[in-house]
């Protein structure tokens, strides 16, 4: 049986906002993602004490690290290699956190794909900043590094550009699923053989 390895791309807000104005306990994580994620991990595992690799990567920076971390654990989410950017300097780098582009997410997951070139990997992420793109364009790469590529609706992009996207992955043979509510990437995922 081959390991997969998940790498999810972790949305947060800017982390002035987050930093000091948002407590980790306040935090709200989507109904379902905990017990999918748990499932993908322990997926093809005969030891209970054997888990297959996540990686959350995010473009946030590593002054992040220790309330990503505490999130993870109070919400009981799989053990993970936490990759983000190095620390920016300047003020306006501070203050403009979040504004600058996503290539960062790019260039780890190709860094890791690579690296590990004979394992399968899953795609989680959303649509709210530039998932879809960073994983099309993973997926002309790695295209038969990667079992699937699951995509939450957030509502604040058009739809038909994100299944546009998904469609051109499909197309490259990997599987995909755009969703809502968890119940349906945890259907997909027992549907594909990942859980």
């Amino acid at each position: 049986m081959i390991p997969f390895l998940f790498l999810i791309a972790v949305v947060f807000f800017k982390k002035l906002y987050v930093m000091l104005l948002k407590n980790i306990n306040k935090r709200k994580i989507f109904e379902d993602v905990a017990p999918h994620y748990r499932a993908l991990s322990s997926y093809g595992q005969e030891n209970e004490l054997a888990f297959n690799s996540f990686f959350y990567v995010s473009s946030s920076e590593w002054n992040l690290y220790d309330f990503i971390n505490e999130f993870a654990k109070k919400h009981e989410l799989p053990k993970a290699v936490i990759k983000l950017k190095k620390i920016k300097t300047g003020i306006s780098d501070f203050l403009m956190t979040g504004r600058g582009g996503h290539d960062h997410k790019f260039e780890k997951i190709k860094d890791i794909i690579s690296f590990y070139p004979n394992l399968k990997y899953v795609l989680i992420g959303d649509d709210s900043q530039k998932d879809p793109y960073i994983y099309e364009r993973i997926c002309k790469i790695f295209p038969l590094n990667v079992k699937a590529v699951y995509i939450r609706k957030t509502k604040k992009v058009k739809e038909e550009t994100v299944t546009t996207i998904l469609a051109n992955i499909k197309e490259m043979g990997v599987s995909t699923c755009y969703f809502i509510h968890s119940e349906k990437a945890i259907e997909h995922s027992k549907k594909i053989n990942i859980i």
